[in-house]
């Protein structure tokens, strides 16, 4: 009830509109059935709120009556070919017709919004209920032009006085204010819709959403590789600043300022930069379909990409240009014009501050590299609690299904490739987890409640899934008084204050059953151990499991390892004949709780792209340093090996200077990696130790690739007849 209301009760708003996800559901339109994901029902204010063009129909009126549909232009292809949608039937999940009454243009791909279908909100039944505790529906609201949100946020609290507070007082049959004293809080929050995707703190959004940190790591990324392009074009535009003396020199004598050297060197710059855009652009066209698979973001080129990329490019032509260009343009002509020039100590002590740098850069890209795919690591070697391998799990779509479970399970194990089978209300894995409610324990006064994960389970639930029972016992078909009771958690026990055999045989009283408002008592059966049923960014929660099994929706299904294509085979022909009207559907338990850390794999995937980037232009910078410097020394090269001096000898020379600057650069990237890998891996609950091999696999990786890179002018350089030289000189 709480859009209505606030639109009743609050001047400063204008309009407001709930939306309620289905999930995956089944659509068929005669013979063409297709499961579909985004699916929402929605109040027909919904199109006064967000700008969504409509091909046919009439928004004001697509949505006010119950058991209609607007879908997207795409869906009514897919549905209905060329023929006109209006007014044919989509029927939901083989049993509810809804009417078509509009179609609309699809929603625009930079919104957390995305949607293909909108079903009238007053179709469902819960529509006008006036529960206030059930925190079911995304409620979006409208506010009047300059309303103050802050405002409006420090009035909800009489809301919470006005409406929810009896509610709460008629569950736990005390005044609200003991409650409150238990700990217990309610109230509301407001975000932004565009403050939605990349800066949300709530969970279970309508739709996917990114998380601004990822943004700002790739941005560094982004801007640590321009950097180094920059020192490189630096370095070697200074390095090589006596091959452009006696230009500089002549062009002074003939009359040019200053300043008009120093633009003709940042012009220089900015020019190289430009071309290095038109090549970009070129490249991304040709990799942002390989990006987007990488990242699962549908990116695209446009206008203002463009411009930004020209402004950044003009940037960086600018940096890199800014030092070679006062530096070439300070030359002193008649120093140069008399052949006395010398390059200062200055600039070569600048340089090799810049290596250090690009070193540091990269070898802080390297920990971070390192470390994140050891968590990932981390991740999928951690023990879970549970068993997720060779778990097939098939929703239950229909309350007949649910129904005759106890004849499907008997009929699917005999075949000998099923091992065991069960259903419950809840899973391991991102959104299966769907009730949590409120529980007190035994002796606790009645405002004492805390908050617990709850589910229905069969007798086989922690066998098939491989739970650990550590202490009482699991459900059994042995006592019919086991509907009554409880298995839990350990986090569980702990939330109650008793040691896990103390628990067992206390009473516990769920506060609020799932369908109705009656109390749940019962004795506490067993314990099994923690299990991770949410990512290891979160600890472990309560759980409490009973087993009255009246509202299940998963039946996992455990198979013979090796036997998966003889096991599917026979689960769609049994299921087939369980569920007629629908799809075989199903998915594998391991491959959907590994979904938990797609955010975390893609960026492991990228930081690892990214950072052989960054290390391959570094490279180049150092590379072509190393060339220069070893052509300067031709002469002193040719001198030592007249004189003696060993190949070995002259590749140890000209490579010590580098592998000091390198072990700078390790010396400064370590603190600073430990430091932000260190603030990283707190997003876990549970993570990795951070330990000192990474940071000498990383410290030797970056020594090798510099000894590589510098090595193979030394060596050409060593190898050079010194009697070339000599007579050069």
């Amino acid at each position: 009830p709480l859009a209505r209301t606030l639109i009743a009760e609050f001047p400063e708003v204008v309009n407001a509109a709930r939306l309620n996800g289905a999930g995956r559901v089944l659509l068929g339109v005669e013979d063409r059935r297709f499961y579909e994901e985004r699916f929402f029902w929605a109040d027909s204010t919904v199109f006064d709120l967000f700008t969504i063009p409509f091909v046919v129909g009439d928004p004001a009126t697509a949505l006010t009556q119950p058991n209609t549909v607007v879908l997207t232009e795409a869906m009514a292809r897919k549905y209905f070919g060329d023929a006109d949608p209006i007014g044919r039937t989509i029927q939901y999940d083989s049993r509810i017709d809804y009417e078509v009454t509009g179609v609309m243009r699809p929603v625009e791909a930079n919104t957390h919004l995305e949607v293909d279908f909108l079903a009238s909100f007053v179709t469902l039944p819960r529509a006008d209920a006036e529960v206030w505790l059930n925190n079911s529906f995304y409620t979006y609201v409208l506010f009047q032009d300059g309303a103050d949100p802050d405002a409006f946020l420090a009035k909800t609290p009489d809301l919470i006085t006005k409406y929810v507070a009896p509610q709460v007082e008629q569950a736990i049959g005390q005044p609200y204010e003991k409650a409150v004293e238990a700990g217990l809080r309610w109230g509301y929050f407001l975000e932004k819709v565009p403050d939605i995707y990349l800066h949300s703190d709530a969970t279970d959004q309508a739709g996917p959403t990114g998380d601004i940190r990822y943004v700002y790591i790739l941005m560094a990324i982004a801007v640590f590789i321009l950097l180094i392009a920059c020192i490189n074009f630096m370095n070697l535009s200074t390095a090589r600043s006596t091959q452009r003396a006696r230009e500089v020199g002549v062009r002074k004598v003939m009359g040019s300022e200053r300043s008009q050297l120093i633009r003709q060197f940042l012009g220089e710059s900015v020019f190289t930069a430009m071309i290095g855009l038109v090549l970009a652009v070129g490249m991304v066209v040709l990799v942002l379909p390989v990006f987007r698979t990488l990242t699962g973001v549908a990116l695209s080129l446009n206008s203002g990409v463009l411009l930004v990329m020209i402004g950044i490019a003009m940037a960086a032509g600018l940096v890199a240009g800014t030092y070679p260009a006062f530096v070439l343009s300070a030359f002193n002509p008649v120093t140069v014009l008399k052949g006395t020039f010398r390059r200062g100590a200055a600039r070569s002590w600048l340089r090799s501050l810049l290596v250090v740098f690009q070193f540091a850069i990269s070898i802080f890209l390297l920990v971070g590299t390192f470390i994140v795919f050891e968590q990932l690591a981390f991740i999928r070697d951690k023990e879970l609690g549970f068993d997720k391998e060779h778990v097939v799990v098939l929703p239950i779509e229909t309350r007949e299904a649910a129904e005759s479970f106890e004849s499907f399970r008997s009929e699917l194990l005999q075949n000998p490739d099923i091992v065991n089978v069960a259903a419950s209300g809840a899973l391991p894995g991102p959104g299966h987890m769907h009730n949590h409610t409120a529980f007190r324990k035994e002796g606790a006064r009645d405002e004492e409640v805390f908050i617990a994960g709850t589910a229905e389970v069969t007798y086989e639930y922690v066998e098939t899934l491989g739970l650990e029972m550590i202490a009482g016992r699991d459900f059994t078909r042995d006592f019919t008084t086991d509907v009554e009771g409880f298995i839990v958690n350990e986090a569980a026990v702990r939330e109650m204050g008793w040691e896990v055999d103390e628990a067992v045989g206390k009473m516990v009283t769920r506060v609020q059953g799932n369908n109705d408002d009656t109390d749940r008592v019962g004795p506490i059966l067993g314990v099994f151990k923690d299990a991770h049923f949410n990512s290891l960014h979160e600890t472990v929660r309560p759980l409490i499991f009973g087993a009255w099994q009246t509202n299940v929706r998963y039946m996992p299904v455990r198979i013979q390892a090796g036997r998966t294509r003889e096991a599917m085979a026979f689960l769609e022909q049994q299921w087939t004949a369980l569920e007629p009207a629908h799809l075989f559907n199903y998915f594998f338990l391991d491959e959907d709780y590994g979904s938990f850390y797609e955010q975390e794999e893609r960026l492991g995937d990228i930081y690892g792209y990214f950072t052989l980037l960054a290390i391959f232009i570094a490279c180049l910078g150092l590379f072509g340093l190393a060339s220069f410097v070893t052509q300067q020394r031709t002469k002193e090269i040719g001198v030592r090996k007249v004189l003696g001096a060993s190949v070995p000898g002259i590749v140890v020379l000209l490579t010590r200077e580098f592998t000091v600057l390198v072990v700078v650069a390790a010396v400064v990237a370590f603190p600073v990696a430990y430091y932000f890998m260190t603030q990283w891996l707190q997003n876990f609950a549970y993570a990795t130790s951070i330990g000192f091999d990474v940071f000498a696999v990383s410290g030797v990786a970056a020594l090798l690739i510099a000894w590589l890179t510098v090595g193979y002018q030394a060596v050409k350089a060593a190898l050079a007849n010194p009697v070339t030289a000599l007579r050069y000189e």
